[in-house]
């Protein structure tokens, strides 16, 4: 009885599949058709023309597809577009009859701007899992339903998937010719919670500039994933709505600065070449990345190499050689490194590991930072950055009190900063000797007494022994190079804001910036 059932069953099963597969192409075909019909894309719709129509496996085909009388007002950009094929996935209407489609795409794009001569090239433009607010919009556009009356809900629109690619481009500007190119730009899983991935690789450029100099930018990739769209939720539904801009601007007060410190998983910039008026830059990497780990966020940030270099015979170059030579550099190359850690449970905002921003072979500036009250800071700046956006900017009084009120919660634990000497004390020094046509230890002495006379202007609130030791370690770093390290270490937590009104007051005690200066030889 058992196989009966089951050999029945199987029977069923193939006749289904067998059967209505006609019926449901054509149920399918027909369906896309009264989507087509909805939207006036059924060849009756003036600017726009298609050769022939193809259904395969629920896509919708339309080839060769002409968009004409594009430029109506004639100020510019193509009069008529072309494209291989357009494909609907799963076109359709929905019950109360509007547009819905799983995919869209658009294949083999040619348009040629009327004006200039510009022509410009596409693969492919796609968007894949669009929701039902952003087709059925669609619909009605393209229906031409687009009046006064007509109120796109962008806000809401989520969808799985949209790509550029194969982008090329040439044309000619004041006689000097250019080219562009863009392999693919792409947005993924965007929804009002979160962006997937957006990303945009491979562009490049080459024309000239005003004088017909040849100018080139390239950049390989520059990306962010896991981005928090929600935090700007708020400000898209008012601007949505049409609201004022003091609404919008509140409603970004109130979802931007109240987001989750892990605003984004990671971010990269890759692979920058500019070339333009004698000077070439580069840079091979500037990367970023969050993590949590229960109630911290661990912050990482990177700048692998960036590179300044002139080229001596174009007169833009020529002039920025001239520049680094006299310090005796013919390239810069900047690195950086960062890393924090915020911890959501204390408030507490810290550094960790390297922090430096270096000039290769020049000089490198370490950094070092503890600081409390984010949670009560975070809380408070929705409302004080709105009262501070609003101060007359004649008052300065009420300028300062939003200031205040702005930067009170946060408190100073510690703050420092290490100048490490690579070689550029040395070449400011050889430079300015020359220049001035003395030795180098003249100049020293000379730059050591400058500096003791600046110090001695200081306003007078400033103690004495603070100036004094100062001097004493700003004159050691420029005899000796090595580091000079500045540090501030408040006795007890400073409070910004606190330390803002004394200072404004002229009653601020520096004695409780707990600030040291030393030096140290190489």
């Amino acid at each position: 009885m058992r196989y009966s059932l089951l050999t029945a069953a199987a029977a069923a099963s193939v006749a289904i599949y067998m059967l209505p597969a006609g019926s449901v192409e054509a149920q399918s075909r027909a369906a896309a058709e009264a989507a087509m019909e909805r939207m006036g894309l059924d060849g009756g719709q003036d600017g726009f023309s298609y050769d022939s129509v193809s259904f395969r496996s629920g896509r919708y085909i339309l080839n060769d597809v002409t968009f004409s009388d594009i430029n109506d007002e004639g100020d510019g950009g193509p009069d008529v577009v072309q494209v291989e094929r357009m494909i609907f996935d799963a076109l359709r209407l929905d019950s109360d009859g509007e547009v819905l489609f799983d995919g869209l795409a658009l294949e083999g794009i040619s348009a040629t701007d009327d004006m200039d001569g510009t022509v410009v090239r596409l693969d492919r433009v796609s968007l894949d899992g669009p929701n039902s607010v952003m087709t059925h919009d669609f619909g009605r556009a393209v229906a031409g339903e687009n009046d006064d009356d007509f109120e796109p809900d962008w806000n809401l629109y989520e969808f799985e998937g949209f790509a550029i690619e194969g982008l090329v481009g040439q044309g000619e500007e004041d006689g000097n010719p250019f080219e562009f190119s863009l392999a693919q730009f792409v947005v993924e899983q965007y929804s009002r919670v979160e962006l997937g991935r957006l990303a945009m690789l491979g562009f490049a450029f080459s024309g000239a500039d005003e004088t017909g100099e040849n100018v080139t930018v390239n950049l390989g990739e520059m990306s962010i994933l896991g981005f928090q769209t929600a935090a700007y939720a708020d400000m898209m539904d008012a601007a949505a709505a049409g609201a004022d801009e003091d609404a919008v601007m509140q409603a970004y007060y109130q979802s931007a600065f109240l987001s989750p410190v892990d605003i984004y998983d990671r971010f990269a910039v890759r692979d920058i070449l500019v070339e333009a008026s004698g000077v070439h830059f580069s840079m091979d990497h500037l990367t970023a990345e969050m993590e949590r780990s229960g109630s911290r966020v661990f912050s990482t940030a990177e700048l692998g190499s960036a590179m300044l270099i002139p080229d001596a015979s174009k007169p833009g170059g020529a002039q920025l050689a001239m520049g680094l030579g006299m310090l005796g550099y013919d390239q810069l190359e900047l690195r950086m490194q960062a890393n924090s850690v915020y911890d959501e449970d204390s408030g507490r905002s810290y550094t960790t590991g390297e922090n430096y921003l270096e000039l290769t072979d020049g000089l490198r500036i370490e950094m070092a930072q503890d600081m409390s009250g984010f949670n009560e800071y975070l809380a408070n700046m929705p409302s004080a950055m709105e009262t501070l956006s609003t101060v007359d900017e004649s008052d300065e009084a009420a300028q300062m009190d939003a200031m205040v009120s702005l930067m009170g919660p946060l408190l100073i634990n510690n703050m420092s900063m290490r100048f490490v000497d690579l070689s550029l004390l040395d070449r400011a020094l050889d430079a300015g000797a020359a220049a001035q046509g003395i030795t180098k230890d003249e100049l020293r002495v000379q730059a050591g007494a400058m500096m003791g006379m600046g110090l001695m202007a200081a306003p007078p609130e400033i103690p004495r022994t603070v100036l004094a030791e100062l001097s004493s370690a700003l004159t050691k770093f420029v005899n000796q190079g090595g580091s000079l390290t500045i540090d501030m270490t408040p006795p007890e937590p400073l409070s910004i804001g606190e330390m803002l009104v004394d200072i404004e007051a002229g009653t601020f005690d520096y004695n409780v910036l707990g600030l040291s200066f030393t030096s140290e030889a190489p």
